[in-house]
């Protein structure tokens, strides 16, 4: 049971393995800054929480402030090496930022108050898929920008770091008592949709239709 329970906690790395390929230093480093990043995160959150009461519900809270806080930390060194014109090839941005919130994962699920196996599993595969997906959106929108003029890079990572968290905010407001056991599996098969869009945006190399317009 021990090495199943084990399997199940580190499942997040069976899907970078399938979406990069191959794992190198660069890749582990950015897993490793997801369970740093998870640090903050748990200590902020219940704060943040109990200042928002009683005019935030704790589950509204939970649906609106722990997006922003998560997608924050996740992609916190990719906006850092951005905004410092650090030179990355565009797919190792997405790539990096795929990893971080993948390491997230594995952190967000250990933490689980359970060792029911069924439950490690489901969840460890969903928010696997999630918190990759809504971080590599962020590392996605860091590819966009770069192939724009540098003035419009603030407004457009807030407007991709805005579409992650509202997806996460999807994906917790699915998951939570409001929706049951539909909401559930719904949250298992979005991530999935979500993880097979971005691979279908890095394997035909979207960034280069805008290379004509930042030219111009």
């Amino acid at each position: 049971m021990d090495l199943f329970l084990c399997a199940a906690y580190l499942l997040p790395f069976l899907f970078l393995v399938i979406f990069i390929g191959r794992i190198d230093t660069r890749f582990i480093l950015f897993v490793v800054w997801g369970f740093i990043a998870a640090v903050p995160v748990y200590f902020l959150e219940p704060v943040m929480f109990q200042a928002a009461q009683p005019e935030i519900p704790a589950a509204l809270a939970f649906i609106t402030i722990s997006p922003i806080v998560e997608e924050f930390f996740k992609a916190l060194p990719l906006i850092l090496l951005a905004i410092y014109g650090s030179r990355q090839q565009d797919r190792d941005i997405f790539l990096c930022a795929l990893a971080s919130g993948i390491g997230f994962s594995i952190i967000e699920t250990g933490l689980l108050p359970t060792q029911d196996l069924v439950v490690i599993l489901t969840h460890s595969f969903s928010t696997a898929l999630m918190h990759g997906c809504t971080c590599g959106i962020i590392g996605y929108g860091i590819v966009i920008a770069g192939h724009f003029d540098r003035r419009a890079f603030p407004s457009l990572i807030l407007g991709f770091f805005t579409l992650a968290v509202t997806i996460h905010a999807i994906y917790n407001t699915l998951g939570s008592s409001f929706f049951g056991l539909a909401g559930i599996c719904i949250d298992l098969v979005f991530p999935v949709f979500l993880f097979f869009v971005l691979l279908l945006c890095y394997h035909i190399e979207l960034p280069s239709l805008f290379r004509s317009h930042a030219g111009a």
